[in-house]
């Protein structure tokens, strides 16, 4: 038996061998009959007539009763449409007498009204001792005037380009900023960040996403953070001391808080042990202006 397929890529095709020689018997003759007379078969009518008619009737139909139908609409006359259903609004016939119209907020209880103006001047004040500093993060920019752009505030985070794009999503607005130095490596920065109106509760998540990274680096025993003041949702931490063979060990600490649309974040570090009553107090003052 034969298994090559001719059909297969790279089966070569072998020749079948000729078949055996066999008689062929000569068929036996029948008697030759007349051939009968038969009638032409009818000839059928073609089909698919009748359908194609009835087609083309129903096409006329529904072009014509739709050009009657348009020839109808064009000679009405245009319907009107109903009245706007509004109740009359009502107003006073005279204003409130002055005694009787609520008072404004005052000015010092109103966020909206100070954050709206120059940022720069909710800035916590200079702590005693120290001078302006030209920066405070390994790759982060100097502020400008007090300002630090939305982008020169990501590079100081360890993943700027994530940071970045999730600020301008969430509606930043502005930042101030400034950093403080004393004596060799004593250092405070203070950041104010703004978001959009709308966005108030930015302000709040981007405070407690600090606070949750914040924690995650705080030393045993403060791993929830210190509030600065309670009910303010603000609080401060102390770090675990960073200390590698060759270099100084640095202490570093972190308040953060929110008013309104503003969050704020102060950074501390120094070469020495941090006082957490000096940062519980400038945060405390910080909070108070917002």
């Amino acid at each position: 038996m034969d298994t090559s397929d001719p059909s297969r890529p790279g089966a070569e095709a072998t020749p079948a061998e000729p078949p055996a020689e066999t008689p062929v018997e000569a068929p036996a003759q029948a008697p030759a009959e007349a051939p009968a007379e038969t009638a032409p078969a009818p000839r059928r009518r073609p089909r698919g007539l009748t359908s194609l008619i009835v087609a083309c009737a129903a096409l006329v139909g529904v072009v014509g009763g739709t050009a009657t139908g348009y020839a109808i609409q064009a000679e009405r006359k245009p319907t009107p449409l109903p009245a706007l259903s509004q109740a009359d609004l009502a107003y006073p016939k005279k204003a409130l007498p002055e005694s009787k119209r609520p008072e404004p907020l005052p000015a010092e209880h109103d966020t909206a009204v100070k954050a709206n103006g120059d940022l720069r001047k909710l800035l916590v004040g200079k702590p005693k001792g120290f001078r302006e500093a030209t920066g405070y993060f390994v790759n982060g920019v100097s502020p400008e005037d007090g300002w630090l752009s939305p982008g020169g505030r990501s590079l100081e985070y360890t993943e700027p380009g994530e940071v970045l794009v999730d600020s301008v999503r969430n509606g930043i607005r502005r930042v101030a900023a400034a950093n403080w130095q004393r004596g060799e490596y004593e250092y405070v920065a203070v950041r104010l960040v703004q978001f959009r109106p709308g966005a108030v509760a930015e302000a709040q998540a981007e405070a407690e996403s600090s606070r949750w990274d914040a924690a995650n680096r705080t030393r045993s025993g403060h791993e929830e953070g210190r509030e600065v003041k309670a009910g303010s949702g603000a609080g401060f931490f102390v770090y675990e001391p960073d200390s590698k063979p060759g270099y100084l060990t640095v202490y570093g600490g972190r308040a953060v808080g929110y008013r309104g649309d503003v969050m704020f974040d102060l950074h501390f570090s120094d070469t020495k042990p941090l006082s957490e009553k000096a940062i519980k107090d400038l945060a405390l003052k910080q909070l108070e202006r917002l």
